[in-house]
């Protein structure tokens, strides 16, 4: 029987806790620019509306986890909510702290470390339970943005507004489905993921070099399809995913909707629904330098209905609340919720 050293399992602790500050520290000095703008935006709104905005987002955080407990209750028994909950803000922290590149490696390792559980998940299963999670916040993103384009085609004072950028909408949607058709052809047609692992064979030998990128690439596709039949054969609970989703982005939308909908002609309905449309085409719209997308759109179309001082502390409070509270949360249950912890979520 192995025997564990108590004292090098508590500095093994510490020096885990100690890495996780310092990399918080740097990804913080990384963004100093951004977070003292995101402070300065949060300065001109009042007690009232950040309070507002707190509780909508770690309300739609809430509902992550609760998507999280959901995915999990595909391929294990005895998960828990709180589980999910930690494993939704745990990302955010990662997602920061990374550079954004994280949360999904960080969602599959601590998934794969559950016990709340009582059957463990396998990480390769894990994989496949966060990569359909991806695709159905793909899908949310892509339905609640559609619906808001819609909305906003005949509200008052929008129409010219979506003519300008329904090239933008429509390639925004066609980008999203050809995603999530691929990910569905892959994980339910067997034929779809053979010629695909068939790709990767051929990269493998075109690109030698690569050869071992492409082989973990095509055990992926085959988990995938004989996992992730499984897991949307479960028609009733990938809609209620679905439905958190959407409530969850609706949580996220309704932040700057509430700061702004007394000062605009759209009302709170058809800010949310310029929320949707502007998170949505995010990521179709060029932005300067790559960077600041969101607030790339969202001050562009906002700013049709309002002047720019008054649009700005609302993108900016939204990052604040879904951005570095969460964040700051997750490394706090992280670092210091020993119950957490030795309770198992972080670690066998």
């Amino acid at each position: 029987m192995k025997i564990i050293n108590p004292e090098k399992k508590e500095i093994s602790r510490y020096a885990v806790r100690a890495a996780l500050i310092v990399l918080l520290l740097t990804a913080l000095l990384f963004y100093k620019d951004t977070v003292r703008e995101i402070w300065e935006g949060v300065r001109q709104v009042k007690a009232g509306e950040l309070a507002a905005a707190l509780l909508l987002s770690f309300t739609g955080y809430l509902l992550e986890g609760l998507t999280i407990f959901c995915m999990m209750g595909t391929s294990v028994k005895g998960a828990k909510v709180r589980e999910g909950v930690f494993i939704a803000f745990a990302c955010e922290f990662y997602r920061l702290i990374t550079l954004g590149n994280g949360s999904g490696v960080a969602e599959i390792h601590y998934l794969h470390k559950t016990r709340f559980a009582r059957d463990g998940i396998e990480t390769g299963s894990a994989t496949v339970l966060t990569m359909i999670q991806y695709m159905i916040k793909r899908i949310a993103v892509m339905a609640f943005g559609l619906i808001g384009f819609l909305f906003l085609c005949r509200a008052k004072g929008a129409g010219e507004l979506c003519r300008e950028y329904s090239l933008f909408v429509a390639a925004g949607c066609l980008i999203t489905a050809a995603i999530i058709v691929f990910f569905l052809l892959l994980s339910l047609s067997g034929r779809a993921a053979l010629m695909a692992c068939g790709a990767m064979d051929w990269l493998s030998l075109r690109f030698p070099s690569r050869q071992c990128n492409f082989q973990q690439w095509r055990e992926q596709i085959l988990l995938l399809n004989q996992s992730g039949k499984m897991v949307l054969g479960q028609k009733k609970r990938m809609a209620g995913v679905m439905l958190i989703q959407m409530g969850k982005l609706l949580m996220f939308y309704a932040i700057p909707a509430y700061l702004l909908y007394k000062k605009t002609d759209l009302g709170i309905s058809g800010c949310v629904f310029l929320m949707a449309l502007s998170y949505m085409l995010s990521g179709v719209i060029p932005a300067p330098s790559g960077a600041g997308s969101l607030e790339f759109v969202f001050l562009l179309f906002f700013t049709h209905f309002m002047d720019v001082a008054a649009a700005a502390p609302a993108i900016l409070l939204f990052r604040f609340a879904t951005w570095i509270c969460p964040a700051i949360v997750g490394g706090i249950l992280i670092i210091f919720y020993s119950r957490w912890r030795e309770g198992g979520v972080t670690g066998k």
